[in-house]
């Protein structure tokens, strides 16, 4: 009797067993053979996250347009901006070491190449490491990712890092964010001010981006370079900074965004204050179409203080939910002091005929991520957002005086013909905030002092610079948003 077809293929199909003496059969045989090279694949994988001294292409990929440090058998995302100052990447562990700097590596190198001459300052705010594995000489000035610092926060570092490299002319200063780039590169150029090395904010952000990166592109987000150019103004003028009061009260987008065009959509603002924490409540805002864009316009202001963040959204009309578009930082000293650049000089409006009025814009690669839109997609290469400010200079001059005497007495009596919402009641959703506190003016910020170097140290020193927050001073020295 024959064999069918079928059978006869599923015979040439099948494989051959092959036994290999001693494995116990077949079957354990074949594990037997596999075995090995499963574990010698797992046993190179542990070895690969663990011996970060090897060569990984991962790291590369990551540090993207970053200059890495790769002698002395190092390869690290780490750059010399000067022989004495560093900018690095994050010294991680476990798993995040597989792409960042290992920590172990980083503490090899500074123990070979500046031992016991080395500082390290850790600018993240989001995540921290154990200070012992560099015998604790690590200091921390942290603030968010993609965010500028604290105006507050630049003055106190670059007096730390002064100190430290006077003090021996081996030390060095290593500083650091996450990746290693624009929050580190803010600080850094704002220290090359500091102690003289450069002697403008875009002069030093040049030399920031050429020591850093590849593509000579280090602080690109709007908003950290401004903040560099703040610092750079206060060191260049010498005049006192001041906390000052604003009142936003509307915001021109102009041209209006292709997003905004149609009647389905409209803008909405989020106004936030850093310290003391504050945002306003939503739901205070009316939005009107001009004749070159968009107005925004807050029913109720809100005094702020000092660094404020402004984030404008898409808000569809039938759907839930918002998508944001962009946002940018400002510090309220630099809207309505003689050091605001750009400030154009407009007729006052009719409730506040006594009030200078400036107008000051910022265009569209100045705004953080409308800036990335380089094939303008999502806004004209014209577009610019445009604030008008009122200042109230009789109450600048009388913040002058006071200044110096005991500030007593503070101003407090509201200008002529004009409604800054801070004495009316607010009404629907704002109600809410008003209750709270009797009005939506934040926490006044304390009072603190800052001052340079002497100029005798063996660093060249900017000349002295003081910085004071005063609690009188803010509510007499007022200007404002409209």
């Amino acid at each position: 009797m024959g064999v069918c077809v079928s059978c006869r293929r599923r015979e040439r199909k099948a494989p051959e067993k092959r036994s290999v003496p001693g494995a116990g059969g077949p079957a354990k045989g074949a594990a037997a053979e596999l075995l090995p090279r499963r574990v010698n694949r797992l046993t190179a994988m542990a070895n690969s996250m663990s011996n970060i001294k090897m060569t990984n292409p991962i790291k590369g990929i990551v540090s993207k347009r970053r200059i890495r440090y790769t002698k002395h058998g190092f390869n690290l995302d780490l750059a010399y901006i000067t022989d004495r100052l560093i900018a690095m990447g994050f010294p991680a562990e476990k798993l995040e070491a597989v792409y960042r700097n290992h920590i172990d590596e980083v503490n090899r190198f500074l123990e070979k190449m500046h031992k016991d001459h080395y500082k390290i300052y850790n600018l993240c705010w989001e995540r921290s490491y154990d200070s012992s594995k560099f015998q604790g000489n690590v200091a921390k000035y942290a603030f968010k990712d993609h965010m500028p610092p604290n105006i507050e926060l630049i003055q106190p570092f670059c007096e730390d890092v002064h100190k430290w490299l006077s003090t021996d002319s081996r030390n060095v200063a290593a500083v650091h964010c996450k990746a290693g780039k624009g929050r580190t590169g803010t600080m850094v150029c704002c220290y090359l001010l500091y102690s003289g090395q450069m002697a403008t904010a875009d002069e030093a952000l040049k030399f920031y981006g050429t020591k850093r990166t590849l593509d000579e592109k280090g602080v690109t987000i709007p908003s950290q370079r401004r903040y560099v150019e703040y610092y750079a103004a206060l060191l260049r003028s010498g005049v006192q900074y001041r906390a000052t009061k604003v009142h936003v009260r509307s915001l021109v987008l102009s041209p209006a965004p292709p997003a905004l065009n149609g009647s389905h959509s409209a803008p909405e603002l989020a106004i936030s204050q850093a310290h003391p924490p504050f945002k306003t409540p939503s739901g205070c805002q009316e939005v009107s179409r001009t004749e070159t864009g968009l107005r925004v316009h807050l029913t109720h202001c809100t005094p702020l203080y000092g660094d404020v963040r402004v984030d404008v959204y898409n808000k569809p009309k039938l759907k839930m939910g918002k998508e944001k578009m962009f946002h940018f930082w400002f510090n309220t000293f630099f809207v309505a002091s003689e050091l605001a650049e750009g400030a154009q000089r407009v007729t006052p409006l009719p409730d506040s005929p006594n009030l200078e009025t400036f107008k000051l814009t910022l265009n569209k690669w100045q705004l953080d991520d409308a800036h990335k839109d380089k094939q303008h997609k999502n806004y004209s290469p014209d577009f610019k957002s445009s604030r008008f400010v009122a200042h109230a200079e009789s109450r600048a001059a009388s913040a002058a005086s006071s200044s110096a005497s005991s500030c007593s007495e503070p101003d407090t009596e509201p200008d002529a013909h004009w409604d800054s919402g801070e004495h009316a009641r607010p009404r629907g959703r704002c109600a809410s905030a008003w209750a709270a506190t009797g009005s939506c003016r934040p926490t006044t910020p304390t009072t603190r002092n800052y001052a340079h170097a002497p100029a005798a140290a063996p660093l060249h020193a900017a000349p002295n610079l003081s910085i004071l927050i005063n609690d009188h001073m803010l509510l007499s020295c007022e200007s404002t948003y409209l």
